[in-house]
């Protein structure tokens, strides 16, 4: 008897239940993971791949400029930049020092007398500095001389020394000046 014929015979049978084939749901899962790293895989090698070409590229066209700027046509331009980047490297030393040269400035204004005209004013690396001006008078420039070495009862000078170098006298606008050049050095202490 088949089944059919079973069940129908004494009524009293059950259904049985067909097996189906079913793909279970974590094979699909395990596939749809597997396309994605490999898309991964390839993705990088791929931009792996690109990035090794624009370094070749990038790395001749730096060699090429190179040979171009290494040329005596511009050995001038060379120079000229390399000028800058030492400039550029002293500025950068003097601005990591804690001398506030905006201090000494005010400084040298207070202990310079009014009747004195600094005209010019260098100061080395070292702090060595060298000024040269006018004055109407010797004795003006002697007052100078001592508010530099020493400052004022309210001020301190701003150097630490101070010597005449020169001194004479010249016609400005009709008028009969001493002229100065004093040199010494820099108190950098009192300007931090």
């Amino acid at each position: 008897m088949d089944t059919q014929d079973r069940r129908h015979a004494g009524g009293k049978g059950e259904e049985i239940a067909s097996v189906e084939t079913t793909k279970p749901v974590i094979d699909t899962f395990g596939m749809l993971v597997f396309f994605i790293v490999v898309a991964e895989i390839i993705l990088v090698i791929g931009l792996n791949l690109y990035q090794k070409s624009r370094i070749n590229t990038l790395s001749d066209q730096l060699q090429t400029t190179r040979t171009a700027l290494a040329a005596p046509d511009n050995a001038t331009i060379n120079s000229q930049v390399n000028e800058v980047l030492d400039g550029s490297d002293q500025l950068k030393a003097v601005l990591s020092q804690k001398t506030r040269w905006s201090k000494f400035y005010t400084l040298l204004n207070a202990v310079t007398p009014k009747n004195v005209k600094v005209t010019g004013l260098s100061i080395a690396d070292t702090g060595a500095f060298r000024a040269e001006g006018s004055t109407g008078t010797l004795t003006d420039l002697a007052a100078l001389m001592v508010a530099w070495r020493q400052g004022t009862s309210d001020i301190a000078t701003p150097f630490s020394a101070v010597n005449l170098s020169s001194n004479g006298f010249s016609d400005q606008n009709g008028h009969r000046v001493v002229t100065f050049s004093i040199s010494g050095q820099v108190n950098t202490g009192v300007l931090q």
